[in-house]
């Protein structure tokens, strides 16, 4: 057989004079400890790096990571954004918990971290070789070393890498090439050691990121090029692996509540939500994708709005992505049934793309340079046989030294050294950007003046230079900046609440103008009812105004809705403490006691008014006369169910609530009480299903 007729399959088993048979190249190490020192060499500039964008949510801001070996219980039952107030489904507790032992081991070093993060990757792309080699094991050990040194250049994976957040997506991709790789040792040696160790790497990548399900579709793949299974056998002897991801959705469901959380209603992260516009711009993304794929410049941290605008089915660019996207699956199915590397590289690419095409076509949901570090390795093991194939790579038998190796495949070495050092020069200048916070957000905003978050972040970080710095000149330049920059982004969104919130703090810490920031928080709490941030920066200007009682009310309003937000926590604590405890707006409730109509509108203010005095036994005697004179009043049921909360009368807040349900199950206000109702009472799961309900019936608006 010649060596061309090699090439064109690359399958570990060929035919040689109408026998089947199979010759195998032993898997080269050593080879695999040199891709992983290049790993390692690439991203070394990221270990003196400081935390960055997300890691604040995932490590600085979570509680219980800071809480080190104490609170690894509690994070086994969270959600990954608990302590962000964000209900997304995302039960990622593996690395949350590499978190918290790192904390405990060096109180919260950045530097700790990101080492770790660069051995992760290190340790994946050695996986990423002794896995390929294995299968591939009918062509010499060029073919896959190749293949894992492009994957680890590829400058897509350095928002992974170089963000320590980044640390589920690597934890998911190292634990199932580890699934990998002894599955094929079990279904080699048939030892039942081998297919525990398997499942126990699937489990732990299902806890690292959702994302392990596309390794584990892959499983079938995998066995179908590496043994003579067909379809059938192979789907079959991957039961196991399917009962571990069943097992974890369980986990999930029983502890979190819920499988697939809350869509936000933020146009921010979520700018494809409308249905004429999910499907076409998918398919625009998803020719996106291969451009980046392809030349990956420009890389940014963010592609949220409007940096890559929806398109619908009359853009040539979505049609681009329909013709591309159907070809590809064409040949893919083609390929596959063929057992070519042609359909095993654009499965395995097809595969793990799914869960970026479906964040979009499910969720409206952005794109993001991490959905596509899995995806790179089919895009890398296409691009490495390609070239094989263009400079007819010989598969000798042996390999007797270097000289002989660089003779014999010269031409393909020189071809792809070309995007090797591409790639890498890109990896490691692109690594400096994720420096810090002010790094990445002002290098990418060379590259994202379209997009209303970059410019938030940018404005945000002046905003703090501007708090902390001490010359008068430099602290106007920064607070000059950071203004520009929160209107642009108001220019681009002019509903982003966030953006209202920093300007208010703008003129409540810098320039200090009371009106001025109780009116932008006040915009803020317009534009974004659930953030609480403008809630409580709104109670601390009140208070520093001498108006208590309305601070209080704000304070409460801040814990509502995110009840882990310590600060305002305590600062409703202190003024409870001095008897101010205040859940009805006081600039809202008013009292005409001269007025001789006493009906439902007289009561309803009445009580208001006790309310805001922190008088709610009055309150709710008037609440409740307001109902009798008129049960339609809808405000006073939701202001009485108050009412008897905070005179812990709980049984009665939760009876009134529900009365009111039953004539509007989807009045959010009675659905509010009786979150907090069971939040008081300690019954958290009951809390967060009826705050599921709100969510519900807030993203249908």
């Amino acid at each position: 057989m010649s060596n061309l007729k090699q090439i064109k399959k690359y399958s570990p088993h060929f035919k040689h004079k109408g026998k089947l048979e199979k010759r195998i190249y032993p898997v080269k190490y050593l080879w695999g400890v040199l891709i992983a020192v290049v790993a390692f060499l690439l991203y070394s500039n990221t270990i003196s790096h400081e935390y960055a964008l997300d890691d604040s949510g995932a490590i600085t801001g979570n509680l219980y990571v800071k809480q080190g070996f104490s609170g690894i219980i509690n994070l086994l039952k969270v959600e990954f954004w608990h302590f962000a107030n964000m209900h997304l489904g995302y039960y990622r507790p593996l690395a949350l918990i590499t978190f918290a032992v790192e904390h405990h081991f060096f109180n919260g070093n950045p530097q700790v971290s990101h080492f770790i993060n660069c051995l992760i990757f290190t340790c994946s792309g050695f996986m990423v070789f002794i896995v390929l080699s294995k299968v591939f094991n009918a062509v010499n050990t060029l073919f896959p070393f190749m293949i894992a040194l492009l994957f680890v250049a590829h400058p897509i994976h350095t928002e992974i890498v170089a963000n320590i957040k980044g640390r589920d997506e690597l934890l998911s991709f190292f634990n199932v090439m580890f699934m990998l790789w002894f599955a094929l040792i079990y279904f080699d040696t048939k030892k039942i050691v081998y297919l525990i160790i398997s499942l126990i790497f699937c489990y732990l990548g299902m806890l690292s990121k959702e994302t392990a399900l596309t390794g584990v579709m892959l499983l079938p793949v995998f066995l179908f090029y590496y043994k003579d299974y067909n379809v059938r056998e192979c789907l079959k002897k991957c039961i196991p692996f399917f009962i571990i991801v069943i097992i974890f959705f369980i986990q999930k469901k029983y502890l979190l509540g819920t499988l697939s959380g809350t869509i936000p209603s933020d146009i921010i992260n979520y700018p494809y939500k409308l249905t004429s516009i999910k499907l076409p711009t998918t398919f625009m993304l998803f020719a996106f994708c291969l451009r980046l794929l392809i030349v990956p410049h420009p890389l940014r941290y963010d592609y949220s709005f409007d940096q890559i605008p929806a398109v619908n089915f009359a853009s040539i660019w979505a049609w681009l992505g329909i013709v591309l996207f159907f070809v590809g699956v064409f040949i893919t199915f083609k390929q596959t049934l063929k057992k070519t590397t042609w359909g095993f590289a654009l499965s395995l690419f097809y595969i793990t793309l799914i869960p970026a095409l479906a964040f979009t076509i499910l969720r409206g949901g952005i794109f993001a340079e991490r959905f596509l570090f899995f995806p790179s390795l089919g895009f890398c093991i296409a691009l490495v046989y390609g070239a094989s194939l263009l400079v007819k790579m010989d598969i000798p038998h042996t390999l007797n030294s270097f000289k002989e190796l660089l003779k014999l495949n010269s031409k393909f070495i020189l071809i792809l050294s070309v995007p090797f050092v591409l790639y890498s020069v890109k990896t490691y200048s692109r690594n400096f950007a994720w420096k810090n916070n002010l790094s990445l957000f002002t290098e990418d905003l060379k590259t994202g003046s379209r997009s209303a978050q970059n410019q938030h972040h940018v404005g945000n970080q002046y905003l703090y230079l501007s708090s902390i710095e001490k010359d008068s000149l430099k602290k106007k330049e920064y607070t000059d900046i950071s203004l520009k920059a929160l209107r642009q982004s108001l220019k681009i969104h002019p509903r982003f609440g966030e953006s209202y919130y920093l300007i208010g703090l703008t003129y409540q810490l810098i320039i200090p103008n009371s009106d001025s920031a109780i009116y932008y928080y006040n915009k803020a709490i317009e534009t974004a009812p659930s953030h609480s941030d403008s809630y409580y920066h709104l109670g601390i200007a009140y208070q520093n105004l001498g108006k208590n009682n309305v601070a209080s009310y704000f304070y409460n309003e801040a814990v509502r809705c995110n009840p882990q937000y310590q600060e305002p926590k305590k600062a409703a604590a202190d003024l409870k403490a001095m008897g101010i405890d205040v859940f009805i707006n006081p600039l809202t409730a008013i009292v005409d006691s001269t007025n001789a109509n006493k009906d439902t509108r007289y009561f309803f203010d009445l009580g208001n008014y006790y309310a805001s005095q922190g008088d709610y036994s009055k309150a709710a005697q008037n609440f409740t006369s307001a109902i009798e004179q008129d049960e339609t009043n809808n405000n006073a049921f939701v202001n009485l169910a108050n009412c008897y909360g905070m005179l812990k009368q709980y049984d009665k807040s939760l009876a009134i609530s529900n009365q009111l349900l039953l004539k509007n199950p989807r009045n959010t206000f009675a659905l509010k009480n009786i979150a907090v109702v069971y939040n008081i009472m300690g019954d958290l799961k009951k809390s967060n299903e009826y705050l599921s309900k709100i969510r519900e019936i807030e993203n249908d608006k």
